[in-house]
């Protein structure tokens, strides 16, 4: 990509306040294969330069399982989440970042391992919790939202920060976000809108009251941002809080959205209150690409689904077949469902197989979208290859620590090697048994050791 940039005072002054852009497109440009020729259809996309950038709307739902998304094999009804993957890309191997929220939500915006942030976003940060308390996003992370913004988009983070609750001062409008609407702690309850007692609910940086149901509200501003902003390239983070626990004063609860009067209103480890928090989300979401079709911005808009992490089966999520849950990390903690449409740009009914993870979700839009990516290390790639002409994945390692249990783990396109809690060491050959039932590490002693050391390597290259 070599067009000239053009750079406003403005983008400039902010940019590079940011810990400045590498030098790239900021319009929107012509995206090429390998042989130099436009993308088009069923091999890639097909793009003017003269049309505008396209939307994003990047939906990531809260806890939810890979078993916890019909198109994944969950007896769960979710028809518009499906919708998604079945007019687009269905990722099967596809990772984030950390089993728990705050630092796979770092990794996700940045493009970055939580491991290299100034803060210790290792673990979910707890209102709660002291040593949280002044805890925040640092001012010279780039997110996603800043790069967007710099490249003319329009910004909107509606839900879940999970990035530091301490002071809005610090929250989603200092990072590249034109409009926030939501709150900053991990969960809330989802009537209430508040932390416990503590009011928890923001438009901006203005604590408000609203009624409703969290999910309801969330995807009512989601469809609103669409509308005033359809003549424009807008850039959607809808970060659902859903199918979170709440958080009520009375203790942490699954809270049932409207229209279910033959449940509780509360419950914990309820498979049918989930269900109903699930079906609730998904109708939030078919109302999200409902907005989409009547504006006639479906050609114009990238669809993203993923979840942040595995789900908690003490609330009723499912992360089966896979082994683990939230807060670990074997599979069931880190592998998620993601998808993918773009209207007569990606082929409808494709399933990829190939490695992914959240990191490559930032350098990926950047291609998309023309947008210089931030003169930093990243630790993403641009699956643009892999998602346009099914290319095999490059070779390359996806490192995991979870320091609460001291587990460890290094992910390649085949191997995956994970040190548990108590220091015992397994090798599991992915493509044979993605559900970590039989380790291979006996046999396969040197590939454990080589994989081991790329992890400490990593680690003390940080």
């Amino acid at each position: 990509m070599t067009a000239k940039q053009h750079y406003t005072r403005r983008q400039f002054c902010k940019t590079f306040a940011k810990g400045g852009l590498a030098a790239g497109l900021f319009g929107f440009s012509t995206v090429s294969c390998n042989n130099g020729r436009p993308l088009c259809s069923g091999s890639g996309a097909s793009l003017s330069g003269k049309r505008k950038p396209p939307n994003i709307v990047l939906i990531f739902t809260d806890d939810q399982g890979i078993n916890d998304v019909g198109l994944y094999g969950s007896e769960i009804s979710t028809p518009n989440m499906d919708s998604i993957g079945k007019e687009g890309i269905k990722f099967t191997d596809f990772y984030v970042a950390a089993p728990s929220c705050t630092p796979s939500r770092f990794a996700l915006l940045t493009g970055r391992y939580q491991y290299r942030a100034v803060e210790p976003f290792q673990e979910a940060l707890m209102p709660r919790e002291p040593k949280h308390h002044d805890i925040h996003l640092a001012d010279d992370e780039v997110t996603i939202a800043d790069v967007l913004k710099a490249a003319g988009y329009r910004t909107a983070l509606i839900g879940k920060w999970h990035l530091g609750h301490g002071s809005i001062e610090f929250g989603p409008n200092s990072h590249g976000f034109d409009e926030f609407y939501g709150f900053l702690p991990g969960c809330i309850d989802f009537y209430k809108h508040s932390y416990e007692a503590d009011p928890a609910w923001y438009r901006n940086k203005k604590l408000i009251e609203e009624e409703g149901y969290a999910t309801d509200l969330l995807t009512d501003k989601a469809v609103k941002f669409i509308k005033t902003n359809k003549d424009s390239p807008f850039f959607l983070y809808l970060a659902y809080n859903a199918p979170h626990y709440g958080r009520c004063p009375d203790g942490k609860f699954l809270q049932t959205p409207p229209g279910y009067p033959d449940l509780p209103e509360k419950s914990t480890d309820d498979r049918r209150v989930y269900t109903a928090m699930v079906e609730n989300l998904d109708k939030g979401i078919g109302n999200v690409l409902a907005a989409l079709r009547e504006l006639n911005l479906e050609e114009d808009t990238i669809v993203i689904f993923m979840c942040d992490n595995g789900a908690d089966y003490r609330y009723g999520g499912s992360n089966k077949p896979y082994r683990g849950q939230k807060g670990t990390i074997w599979d069931g903690g880190i592998r998620t469902a993601c998808m993918i449409r773009w209207r007569n740009r990606i082929r409808p009914g494709q399933t990829r197989s190939q490695l992914g993870i959240s990191l490559d979700i930032l350098p990926t839009l950047a291609r998309w979208t023309g947008a210089a990516l931030p003169n930093r290390k990243l630790d993403g790639i641009d699956l643009n290859d892999v998602i346009f002409n099914n290319a095999p994945a490059p070779e390359r390692h996806l490192f995991f620590r979870q320091r609460p249990r001291n587990q460890i783990a290094v992910r390649g396109n085949k191997w995956k090697y994970l040190q548990d809690t108590d220091g015992t060491e397994y090798l599991f050959d992915m493509t044979k048994d993605p559900y970590e039932k039989n380790s291979r590490l006996a046999d396969n002693l040197e590939q454990a050791a080589k994989m081991k050391a790329a992890y400490e390597k990593f680690i003390s290259g940080l």
